[in-house]
C-alpha cells in the first residue's frame, strides 16, 4: 500500500512541477513570421527578440497575419481561449497540489480522520487535476490546429505544450496509484488483521 502511495506521490510532484513550468513558459507554439522565428505561450508571445503580453496582441493581430475583417468580436474568442487554457492549467496545478498535501497526510494515522480516507481524497484530486489539464490541452490544441495553424504556414507545437501532455500522464498515474492504495486499504480493513 505504501509503495503505491509513494509512487503516486512521486508522479504527482513531478506532474505538478511540469504543470507549473508548462503554464509559465512561452514555448507552446513556434512559427515563422516574416522570415524569423517567433514563439508564444499562454501569457506572452515573442518575435524578433522581443516579448509582448498576449493582451497586447489584441491590437496587433494584423501584424501577426491573423486579423480578420470582422472586427473585435472575432478577437474576443481568441482572448477567451487563452483565458480558458490559463484557468484550466492553474486549476490543474492547484488540484494537484491539494492532492499532494492529502497524499502526504495519508501516510499519517490520525484517529480524527478515521471516516475520511486521505488516499481516496488524494486520488480524486489527482483525477480532477488530470481533467483540468485535459480540458486546457484540448482547448489549446483545437484552437491552434483549427485557426492559428491555418494562419501560419510553418508552425509547430513546442516543448511547453509537450510538458503539459506529460503532466497530464503524471497526474493520471498519480490518481491510479492512490486509488490502488485505497483499494488495498479497504481490502485489508474488510479482511482484518492477520
Amino acid at each position: 500500500m505504501h509503495s503505491f502511495m509513494g509512487g503516486g506521490l512521486f508522479c504527482a510532484i513531478v506532474g505538478n512541477i511540469l504543470l507549473v513550468v508548462s503554464t509559465a513558459t512561452d514555448y507552446w507554439m513556434q512559427y515563422r513570421l516574416s522570415g524569423s522565428f517567433a514563439h508564444q505561450g499562454l501569457w506572452r508571445y515573442c518575435m524578433s527578440g522581443k516579448c509582448y503580453m498576449q493582451t497586447d496582441s489584441i491590437g496587433e493581430w494584423g501584424a501577426l497575419g491573423t486579423h480578420s475583417t470582422t472586427g473585435t468580436a472575432s478577437l474576443d474568442w481568441r482572448v477567451a481561449y487563452w483565458n480558458a487554457t490559463r484557468a484550466f492549467m492553474i486549476l490543474s496545478a492547484m488540484s494537484c497540489f491539494a492532492g499532494i498535501i492529502a497524499g502526504i497526510l495519508s501516510f499519517a494515522h490520525f484517529s480524527a480522520f478515521e471516516r475520511f480516507n486521505r488516499s481516496f481524497a488524494a486520488g480524486i484530486m489527482f483525477f480532477v487535476s488530470t481533467l483540468f489539464v485535459l480540458l486546457a490541452m484540448a482547448i489549446y490544441t483545437g484552437v491552434t490546429v483549427n485557426f492559428l495553424g491555418k494562419r501560419f504556414g510553418d508552425w509547430r507545437f513546442s516543448w511547453s505544450y509537450i510538458l503539459g501532455w506529460v503532466a497530464l500522464l503524471m497526474t493520471f498515474f498519480a490518481g491510479i496509484f492512490y486509488m490502488c492504495a485505497y483499494r488495498m486499504h479497504e481490502c485489508r480493513r474488510v479482511v482484518g488483521p492477520r
